[in-house]
């Protein structure tokens, strides 16, 4: 297991000023991220070469991400706690996430620095007692450097990683480093780990994890929405591209004008027709009652697309390769 570590929370950050009708974003995020979550963590690559799909590697993984209260910290922090499915007293990671915004020029990234604990055992569960919480110091913590995650509000979902080379995978073992991708929002907990040689930037394991119902029922899918602003031409702009998977899976948007829209894509779980093998694409402005609009595709289509009032949403299937939408 690749250990993420990150350093203590610099002083002096502020926060980021939001609207009257808008919750800062890291408010948003620590909203977005607690939850408990089932995930397979799938091994598709290591020094051999691509792994099977029955890899003894594979596993289902239960993750918990609550509130703790720790004034000397500061505020927005969670806890988070890994084990393996169906063995809670066996934890195989717990953290701290610090989140804090990242600056006034990226109003909408928040930087996520992680703390770990040096007797892991003594503050398993911390989440759930208070007492424990009281008791916890800094001194009981312990970091690492340069691992801090940087994660962009699109929508109502959050993505992003580590930055550069510097996040090792341990101190004593600095010949390799960690690439950390992750995205969390709307009941989501995926991600992509992997570990690279510093020298020449060699993959030498990667290893992805994806909701237990989304691996082996559904297909993630990448949306890029778009928005032209009314009377204005060449004037489309990208708003946001979200995480959607094909078995109701649903994500929501704002336009610049105030409106606000849901995207939902189904294929299999369509309920009004089962025998049709066609993946269906649905934008719904909130509020409205109806859908606004609705589109049809194969099931082995490379994108379905959908458009409404100057808003338009393409979406293509993900693939750990690179694939979806460009």
């Amino acid at each position: 297991m690749v250990a993420v570590w990150v350093g203590l929370p610099a002083r002096g950050w502020g926060q980021v000023p939001a609207g009257d009708d808008e919750q800062p974003p890291v408010a948003a995020l620590e909203q977005s991220w607690v939850g408990v979550y089932d995930d397979l963590e799938q091994v598709i690559f290591d020094e051999r070469g691509l792994s099977p799909l029955a890899s003894d590697d594979n596993r289902r993984i239960r993750t918990i991400v609550a509130p703790v209260a720790l004034p000397w910290l500061g505020k927005n922090v969670l806890y988070l706690e890994e084990f393996p499915q169906g063995d809670p007293d066996d934890p195989r990671r717990e953290v701290l996430l610090w989140l804090a915004p990242e600056s006034p020029a990226h109003p909408r990234t928040v930087r996520v620095r992680q703390l770990t604990f040096r007797e892991p055992a003594r503050w398993s569960r911390l989440y759930e007692d208070t007492e424990l919480q009281k008791r916890l110091s800094m001194r009981d913590l312990a970091s690492m450097p340069a691992c801090d995650l940087l994660l962009t509000q699109e929508g109502e979902q959050w993505s992003g990683g580590t930055v550069g080379r510097g996040c090792v995978e341990s101190l004593r073992r600095r010949q390799y480093y960690v690439d950390y991708r992750l995205l969390v929002g709307n009941g989501l907990n995926w991600y992509r780990k992997r570990l690279r040689r510093v020298d020449d930037n060699e993959l030498i394991r990667e290893t992805v994890a994806f909701d237990w119902f989304e691996l082996h029922q559904a297909r993630l899918y990448a949306c890029r929405v778009r928005w032209s602003p009314p009377g204005r031409a060449n004037g489309e702009r990208t708003l946001a591209v979200v995480g959607v998977h094909d078995q109701g899976g649903r994500s929501r948007f704002v336009t610049p004008d105030g409106r606000s829209f849901q995207i939902e894509l189904h294929s299999g779980d369509w309920p009004f027709d089962s025998n049709r093998d066609a993946l269906i694409l649905i934008l719904r402005e909130l509020g409205a009652g109806a859908p606004l609009v609705s589109s049809w595709a194969g099931l082995d289509a490379r994108e379905i697309s959908a458009s409404f009032g100057g808003v338009n949403v393409t979406c293509g299937p993900f693939a750990p390769s690179g694939g979806g939408v460009s």
